[in-house]
């Protein structure tokens, strides 16, 4: 088949200079604000902290030279690191919230490496072989270390500062170390192994990083030194999505970095702030010391606090006599319409919920964490609010659980007709219960971190593009054993949607009367492959498992680790290492992977050997 379209951004989170702006705002009132002096900030949370006090702020009130600032207002700046308050000082008035984030996946995206319960991975002793050399995760005076001996023989041991996510998957942050414990260079740099919770155990970054590419050169050399930390320091990049600090930071950086309220507004700077400017967009290094919280906490979204800790109303919106919008992009709405106004809730969401991915032919992104992105493309841009369905003060149900009435109550509040049972039912023509409107305008087809996420761009299940490129359709998702041609006749006969298959579509699909969850396992592009793995694995289907172990020599690391996690729910079980070891060296994987096939094809897999 031709290849499916698939629009990938050329780098990694967060650092992309992204080519256009993704506009999520209306035209309405400019922004503006009158500063008042501050006293200094209160010591932070004492239960989540940075690893350094708050830094003395760089921006100050604008010089008489510069343009004016936008026309006073009743709110006072809420972007400079002086006006951060941290989430102790939140929690005084908000009790509730506070301690509902406190168990909320946002409070722990960063952890230190020394808090209690912070750190997922079994740090026991536990060695891991891996291309030549090996991976020791041990404890040294109680911290955490890493342990990594290379081929030729060279170790470097990392002592772990910090954790990276907490659900499915966790990484480290750590610093090289000497025998004797002592640092040597002190900068943190992510490190090449992980904790995956989705298949408990450590991996190498490319098993469950989806920016790699095959794992072995032509010479079966791994392409990724899993014995190295990154060369960059972590807080070049990690640290500006998983972290709480000042507004002004994000102003500092390149303006085409980001699709949050910092592309629709600048600081007016002084000579000191120009020089964090060009610092910044020289190395993209976080200042660390400038941290109000490590993980995200309420001045993520609420921004600096300080105002409304002394009465103020919130403002929402970045504003102060040193912001003004920029020329080149619309305004935000209004300070103080934060709850009302989707455009800017969306916004703040989108300071991090906007990394790179590749897309399918509707512009639906393949990999999770873009989900502000694709929202504001949907049909629904503009009428819908993050918050509409997630409340970012709790942990989530997470992936795969059923859908909650404040996610169909979204649909419903613009849809009225729907709200009832009957009428949701005769739109859908399938009966209650059966499918949601999520489960056809939203349907699983995106790469999470353990599991295949609900796609955030509202869309059709009969988008030609998507169809007509053999590409994940909503339809096809739960009917597996459906052909392509019965799709296509139940969507007119459904719904009035005409689609003329053609030439392009038998290249897609082999036969159009064949099962599409075979064809696209069979003849999809590795996103479609991964997709109705996770659709079969979903469905308990175990038909497909002999078209699923043919991939399990597949080069690319990260598309056999999801191939396996779908062998391994229709199995109910995890294959021994005897059968598969999916960090085994290439012959001795490609050997275990014809064994497992010659096994599904008998129907021989249910029981380990």
């Amino acid at each position: 088949m031709p290849p499916m379209r698939l629009a990938s951004h050329a780098s990694a989170c967060g650092v992309v200079a992204v080519a256009a702006v993704v506009a999520t705002a209306a035209a309405v009132a400019a922004l503006g604000a009158v500063h008042a002096a501050r006293p200094s900030p209160p010591p932070r949370d004492p239960a989540i902290t940075a690893r350094g006090p708050i830094a003395t702020p760089d921006v100050a009130t604008p010089a008489a030279s510069l343009p004016p600032p936008e026309p006073p207002g009743p709110f006072a700046s809420n972007v400079r690191r002086e006006d951060y308050v941290g989430p102790a000082v939140c929690g005084e008035c908000h009790a509730e919230q506070h301690a509902r984030w406190r168990g909320s996946l946002h409070a722990v995206m960063n952890q230190e490496a020394d808090r209690p319960g912070a750190v997922a991975g079994d740090f026991g002793g536990v060695t891991v072989a891996y291309g030549g050399g090996r991976a020791r995760f041990a404890r040294d005076r109680g911290a955490p270390v890493m342990a990594l001996t290379d081929a030729r023989g060279v170790t470097r041991r990392y002592r772990v500062t910090r954790t990276i996510g907490a659900r499915a998957l966790q990484e480290y942050v750590g610093v090289l170390v000497g025998e004797g414990g002592e640092e040597t260079d002190g900068v943190e740099r992510r490190l090449p192994f992980g904790w995956w919770l989705a298949r408990p155990g450590w991996y190498p970054q490319p098993y469950f990083d989806a920016w790699f590419g095959a794992e072995h050169d032509a010479a079966g050399q791994p392409t990724f030194d899993a014995f190295t930390a990154d060369p960059a320091p972590w807080a070049t990049r990690c640290a500006w999505c998983h972290n709480t600090y000042p507004f002004e930071l994000r102003l500092l950086r390149d303006p085409t970095i980001g699709h949050g309220p910092e592309a629709h507004v600048e600081l007016v700077t002084t000579e000191r702030a120009a020089a964090e400017r060009a610092r910044l967009r020289d190395d993209n290094l976080l200042p660390v010391d400038a941290l109000v919280t490590v993980g995200v906490s309420c001045e993520s979204c609420h921004l600096g606090g300080r105002g409304h800790a002394d009465g103020e109303a919130l403002a929402f919106a970045p504003v102060g006599p040193h912001v003004r919008r920029r020329a080149d992009a619309p305004p935000l709405p209004p300070p103080g319409r934060g709850r009302d106004a989707p455009a800017l809730v969306n916004a703040l969401c989108a300071q991090c919920h906007s990394t790179p991915s590749p897309r399918y032919p509707d512009g639906s992104a393949v990999r999770n964490s873009t989900e502000a992105l694709d929202l504001a493309a949907g049909a629904c841009a503009g009428a819908i609010a993050c918050t509409d369905c997630h409340d970012p003060h709790t942990r989530g149900a997470g992936a795969g659980a059923p859908d909650e009435p404040a996610h169909l109550a979204a649909c419903t509040r613009c849809h009225a007709a729907l709200a009832d049972p009957t009428a949701a039912a005769a739109h859908g023509r399938h009966p209650p219960g059966a499918a949601s409107c999520l489960d056809c305008h939203l349907p699983r087809l995106v790469t999470g971190v353990g599991a295949f996420v609900r796609s955030h761009r509202i869309s059709s299940p009969g988008d030609p593009a998507m169809l007509a490129a053999g590409a994940p359709g909503a339809c096809n998702l739960c009917h597996l054993d459906r052909s392509i041609r019965w799709t296509v006749d139940e969507l007119r006969r459904g719904w009035g949607v005409a689609l003329a298959p053609d030439a392009a579509w038998g290249r897609a699909y082999g036969d159009l009367d064949h099962p599409v969850g075979l064809a696209w396992l069979t003849r999809g592009a590795p996103p479609v492959r991964l997709a109705a793995a996770a659709a079969f694995a979903r469905h308990g289907d175990r038909a497909a498992l002999p078209a699923l172990v043919a991939y399990l020599d597949d080069p690319v690391a990260h598309d056999r680790m999801w191939l396996l996690l779908a062998i391994e729910a229709l199995l109910g079980r995890r294959l021994t290492t005897r059968e598969y070891d999916p960090l085994a060296p290439p012959a001795v994987r490609a050997r275990q992977a014809r064994a497992l096939a010659a096994r599904a094809a008998t129907g021989r897999l249910a029981s380990p050997r």
